[in-house]
Order: C-alpha cells, then sequence, then structure tokens
C-alpha cells in the first residue's frame, strides 16, 4: 500500500528526492463513485512510478497525499490551502468542475499547476491559466449527444440537470447543437445537489406531458444531466407513467454506472425508456489498460471510468515531469507538464492539449441498459469520435456517418 504523507516541504522534498504531489478527490458525496476509483488508480500510479524509480537505480519518490473534497466546492478550496501551505506545487483534481472552478483562482494566484482529470465544462477551458485537463472538455458531448437525439428523430427534449457549472456548461452544449438542427429545448428541471428530488421528478412529469401534448410521444425525449444522484432521480421517474413514455437520454454522469444496472428497478426502467448515455472511452495497448483495471477493481470492486484513467496517467506526468526539471518555479513546471503531456501515450491514449490545455480527442461510447437472461448490463449502440477539430465520425446502430 502507498504511504500517504503530509510532507511539510516544498515541491520537492527537504531531500530534495521526495516529490510531493497533491490530490484532491471527492471521495464522499455525489461524485463519490468516481471519486474513489480516482483514488485507487492514483495510489496505484504512484506505487508504479516508485517501482520504476527504484528498477533504475534512481533515488527519486513520489510522496502522494490525497485530501477528500466532499464534492463541495468550499471544502475543496480549503484542502487546495493546506496543501500549498505545505509547500505543494502540483495537485491532481478528481473533482467536479464546480470544485475544479471553486479553486482555479486561488492556484492561478498562488502558483500552484492543477491537473484536472473530471472536470469538463467548457467554460473552464481558459488559454494561459495554470489549470491542465487530461479529458475532453463538454462541447465533444454536446456535439456527441445532439447527434443522438436527431438520430432518434427527437424533436423536443425537456432537461432534467444538475444546478452546477458542469450541469449548465454541458446542457448548454447539448442545446446549441440541437437547436442548429431544428429541436426544441423545452423548459425543465434545474435541481440543487443533495435536495431531495421528489418535488423536482413531479414537476418533471407534468412538463413532459405538456411537451407531448405539442410534440407527441415519439418525439419527445427526456434529457437527464446528473452523477450519483441520478439513481434517486430514475427511482422516483419509474412512479411516473408520463416519464415512461418518453425515451430518455443521459449524460457521461450516467453513463456505465453500477448504480443504475446492479438495481433491478433503475435497470427496468433505464432498460424501458432506452436511456441512451456517452460513456468517454480511454485507449491503451490491451496488456497496460486490464492491468490497471483489474487493480482497481480489485480495490473497489467497481469497473473504473474515463476519469479513473486519467488519474493513472495524470501521476506518470506529474512524477516525469517534476523529476525531470527538480524545481518548485511554477512556470518551469508548467512547461516541463505541457511538454510531457503532448508526448505522452497513456492508458487514456495519447494526451495532446488543444489550445486551453485540454484534452483535444475525444471518443465516446454511446451505451444503454439492456436485458439478458434475467439480468441488466451497459451495452454498446454506437460510437461518436472527434479526431481533430471538425473531424468527427458516429456509428449509430451498425452504420457509420461522417458529421459536419
Amino acid at each position: 500500500m502507498l504511504i500517504i504523507a503530509s510532507l511539510a516541504a516544498v515541491a520537492y522534498g527537504d531531500d530534495n528526492n521526495n516529490i510531493s504531489i497533491g490530490a484532491l478527490v471527492y471521495l464522499t458525496g455525489d461524485g463519490s463513485s468516481s471519486g474513489i476509483n480516482s483514488k485507487a488508480a492514483l495510489e496505484m500510479a504512484a506505487n508504479d512510478v516508485n517501482s520504476y524509480q527504484e528498477k533504475i537505480g534512481s533515488e527519486d519518490r513520489i510522496c502522494l497525499r490525497i485530501e477528500d473534497t466532499g464534492s463541495d466546492p468550499a471544502k475543496a478550496l480549503r484542502e487546495l490551502k493546506n496543501l500549498s501551505q505545505d509547500g505543494t506545487k502540483v495537485v491532481i483534481a478528481a473533482t467536479s468542475s464546480a470544485e475544479l472552478a471553486a479553486i482555479k483562482d486561488y492556484a492561478d494566484e498562488n502558483g500552484i499547476m492543477i491537473i484536472g482529470t473530471a472536470s469538463t465544462a467548457p467554460s473552464l477551458a481558459i488559454p494561459g491559466d495554470n489549470l491542465i485537463r487530461l479529458a475532453p472538455d463538454d462541447t465533444n458531448q454536446g456535439f456527441a449527444m445532439a447527434q443522438v437525439l436527431k438520430m432518434e428523430n427527437i424533436s423536443a427534449i425537456v432537461p432534467i440537470t444538475r444546478g452546477d457549472l458542469w450541469g449548465d456548461d454541458l446542457l448548454n452544449a447539448t442545446a446549441k447543437n440541437f437547436e442548429v438542427d431544428g429541436g426544441k429545448v423545452l423548459q425543465g428541471i434545474r435541481y440543487s445537489p443533495g435536495d431531495d428530488l421528489s418535488s423536482e421528478v413531479e414537476a418533471l412529469s407534468s412538463l413532459v406531458k405538456e411537451a407531448k401534448s405539442s410534440y407527441g410521444s415519439v418525439d419527445v425525449g427526456v434529457y437527464i444531466v446528473s452523477l450519483d444522484e441520478a439513481s434517486s432521480i430514475l427511482a422516483l421517474a419509474a412512479k411516473y407513467p408520463e416519464l415512461s413514455s418518453v425515451k430518455w437520454f443521459g449524460s457521461d454522469g450516467t453513463a456505465g454506472s453500477d448504480i443504475i444496472s446492479e438495481n433491478s428497478t433503475l435497470a427496468q426502467f433505464a432498460s424501458k425508456v432506452g436511456l441512451v448515455s456517452p460513456y468517454l472511452l480511454a485507449f491503451s495497448d490491451e496488456q497496460r489498460y486490464k492491468k490497471v483495471q483489474d487493480a482497481i477493481m480489485q480495490e473497489t470492486g467497481s469497473k473504473p471510468n474515463f476519469y479513473a484513467f486519467a488519474s493513472y496517467d495524470a501521476l506518470w506526468v506529474c512524477a516525469e515531469s517534476m523529476t525531470a526539471t527538480k524545481t518548485a518555479d511554477s512556470g518551469q513546471i508548467k512547461e516541463a507538464l505541457i511538454h510531457t503531456i503532448n508526448r505522452y501515450n497513456g492508458i487514456t491514449s495519447i494526451l495532446n492539449l488543444n489550445d486551453a490545455d485540454d484534452k483535444e480527442r475525444a471518443t465516446y461510447d454511446l451505451i444503454e441498459v439492456k436485458e439478458a437472461s434475467g439480468s441488466y448490463s451497459w451495452q454498446s449502440k454506437g460510437q461518436f469520435a472527434k479526431y481533430s477539430p471538425g473531424d468527427y465520425e458516429i456509428n449509430w446502430k451498425g452504420q457509420t456517418f461522417e458529421v459536419d
């Protein structure tokens, strides 16, 4: 097991061989199902780096300090300040976009490099700041889901979205692309994370009923943008016939969720409404991918998603960059990180960054919950890929299309 220590040192420990890297991870709260896997990935990567350093005869060692943000932006900022006071100059943030937004200004003002591995809000794609994200921003997911809505002949959507930066940005990204092709984004529900959602789901049912009267049940869809609280929404929605009479479309916050597929009530409802969600894919050679995946599954009992693999890659690029520079200067660290990332081929494949220092390429498996032999699981219905700006391809129900 990795020893996670609190180091009262600068970026390089007091003997110039201990490389101090901080990590903010949502281990509790609405993002915890993803965060727990990211923690396991970070610990595994640190052990792998240290084993490699020992093997090559280097005395450099990673000292990783992980702090729980509780899926709370204010707590995330407090924990970053604590890390900063201990001299930490590089922090991996396996957190929501709302948490990342809360810490961004402090990081910029105090020369702290933040490596985001789970944030995808487009409004955080700002050139020249101290934030690097190893995940593509949600302009890609929004474009992909607009294509899915078009392929499914949906004319109007009623959204129910998490009321934070990520939820607002993703809805806007999807709406912008959906409306270009004549789709309508109707009045929906914007909820506060942590609230009881009974009244919101009841209101959603009424809004769907109104939408059906104007567009018909075949042409109306529900678009859900949620994290772990999606399970509560689906459980409540299953009680309303109106909500079972239209198709549902999800986000990467629901895609591949074990909470949904392993609960009979949730899985039956998701299957009935054809819930399609985009699952961000990681690509690597099979041996490396399987090694990391199996180790995380053994540790946590659940299958890791892209964001856990991104955390594994993040630890490696941080270690490689800081080993090469051996400096606490934030400008030099940033230069080393960007140089390393742009030539790095990790578990999440080629990490090339765009002008805002976010991962450029994006490939989503478009998955739905299906029943087979009495059990439910997520199965692929199609795939969307962005290879470079303006170069898109979608495969849907066995047919492949280039997208303008």
